[in-house]
């Protein structure tokens, strides 16, 4: 391989700096392709006075710098560098040869592999180190290094954000706070508490809070406390899918109810018991295919049902099944037909239905529904705005906190949740030039 390929394997593209040697070495149990490497430039500028000089006042120890790996093979730079004197100012000062930032034993180009793969949310610490062969340690650092710039609190917010909070164990409590901004795709900000206190302390901190117009989260009713006191002038709006979460918990409730009724050793109860069975009567009766075939297992073969008949068949079962199941296609139906200007009255006309129709299940969820209407009905006045992009958003994050079996420092979590999904903090990539800050 010609020396100037080899330099560019390893990242150096100052002419200046010429490979002169290259040999095989065993480095604590590990062979090594060593790379020796030198300045040829006869003059620096002073970092002091900004003259230039060309005298040397001596060479310092050779220094290891671990590089990328070339071919499957692991490889280490031996640095050669000069330390110059500037004679007007007396000034003594090392020459940069930009392949390792300052004080750190691992070069450039193996920072920006670290930073690429510390996006990625299905690599966690430790297989980041094995990959660029270096220490979980040099991990860590880089990872401080990036969330040094992250500040304590947003200094601006848009007009549409929402709440959620995920499982984290933090010394506040059980749960994080993630704040999100729906409509733009990006996560604002990871706090360690969903504490209303806590809340209010850190949003009384945050400008621009009488910009929002629209607050996104679930029936947790410190949100809407938080909400009415921080952002006046935004509206609470309830996610879609928390408030049918309700309705589906409902009609869950009547079928486990019905299962005990029947016993352990009935047909109804092998029928509701049935997991394809109860997610057919989960679903939206408009979105299936009824038509279509299916099977089941009866007198222990398996035979062909059209789906229509099996629903049929499942809910005539027992008159609260059927009427809870009329019950909860009605509300799909509101949710997913009615607009802003007549939602509101179906919705008053399903719960009107919920109390005549005795099903206590259905009585207790109808009773949630009416008091967040005002909510629930927002939430109709944007498709857009729901907790969707959130609940995609925590589904990467239980990934991160799994392969990652957990975090020690929640300052580490919060950085590398924000780090994974909007990248660099200034909106960019790493890149080459950013490690040029070196110290002499």
């Amino acid at each position: 391989m010609k020396k100037d390929d080899l330099k560019k394997l390893i990242g150096i593209s100052d002419k200046h700096i010429n490979v002169i040697n290259i040999k095989d070495e065993i480095i604590k149990e590990v062979n090594y392709k060593v790379i020796e490497i030198k300045s040829t430039k006869k003059s620096y500028k002073c970092p002091n006075c900004g003259k230039y000089t060309k005298s040397v006042h001596d060479k310092l120890k050779p220094s290891h710098i671990k590089g990328m790996d070339i071919n499957g093979c692991r490889s280490m730079i031996l640095v050669h560098k000069r330390r110059f004197i500037c004679h007007h100012c007396s000034k003594k000062f090392t020459e940069d040869l930009n392949i390792n930032m300052y004080k750190r034993k691992i070069s450039n180009n193996q920072l920006i592999m670290i930073r690429k793969l510390l996006l990625n949310p299905t690599l966690n610490f430790k297989t980041i180190a094995e990959l660029c062969n270096v220490s979980i340690t040099e991990i860590i650092n880089e990872m401080e290094e990036i969330i040094s710039n992250i500040p304590d609190h947003l200094n601006s917010l848009p007009e549409v954000i929402s709440f959620d909070e995920f499982s984290a164990n933090t010394e506040y409590g059980k749960y994080a706070f993630v704040i999100n901004a729906p409509i733009s795709k990006k996560t604002l900000d990871i706090l360690p508490s969903r504490r209303k206190e806590y809340l209010l302390n850190y949003f009384t901190k945050v400008n621009g809070r009488e910009n929002v117009k629209y607050v996104i989260c679930d029936m947790y009713v410190p949100y809407l406390q938080v909400q009415r006191i921080m952002f006046p002038n935004a509206k609470f709006v309830v996610d879609k899918f928390h408030y049918t979460r309700y309705i589906m918990d409902a009609l869950d409730k009547v079928r486990r109810r019905l299962q005990e009724e029947y016993g352990y050793n009935s047909k109804e109860y092998r029928m509701l018991k049935n997991k394809n069975n109860v997610s057919l009567l989960r679903k939206y009766y408009f979105d299936l295919d009824i038509y279509s075939y299916t099977k089941r297992k009866k007198n222990n073969k398996y035979i062909e049902i059209m789906i229509a008949d099996l629903i049929k068949e499942l809910i005539d079962i027992n008159e609260d099944l059927k009427t809870a199941y009329y019950l909860k296609e009605f509300f799909l139906g509101i949710v997913n037909k009615a607009d802003i200007n007549n939602v509101e009255e179906n919705f008053k006309a399903w719960i009107s239905l919920c109390r005549d129709s005795g099903i206590e299940e259905f009585i207790e969820a109808s009773n949630t529904i009416e008091n967040g209407l005002p909510y629930i009905v927002n939430s109709f006045i944007d498709t857009r705005y729901n907790n969707g992009f959130t609940e995609g958003r925590n589904n990467k994050i239980k990934v991160l906190k799994r392969i990652s079996y957990g975090y020690k420092k929640f300052k580490l979590l919060r950085g590398r949740i924000l780090y994974v999904f909007n990248g660099n903090l200034d909106g960019t990539m790493p890149k080459k030039h950013f490690f040029k800050k070196n110290k002499n």
